[in-house]
């Protein structure tokens, strides 16, 4: 069973089995290995927001 991840829901991983994984690659909604969602960028913490208000 191959283990994909989709468009509807990147940050899970999903076991599929075969019929499974062609229905969603015919429609679009595999994300390829490479083009993993990168991490989410890093929320500025409140001092560094208070710091910026100052300037």
């Amino acid at each position: 069973m191959p283990t994909v991840r989709t468009t509807i829901q990147p940050h899970v991983d999903l076991e599929v089995d075969d019929i499974e994984y062609l229905d969603l690659k015919r429609q679009g909604l595999l994300i390829e290995a490479s083009a993993a969602p990168a991490a989410a960028p890093a929320k500025p913490t409140p001092a560094a927001a208070v710091k910026s208000k100052e300037s």
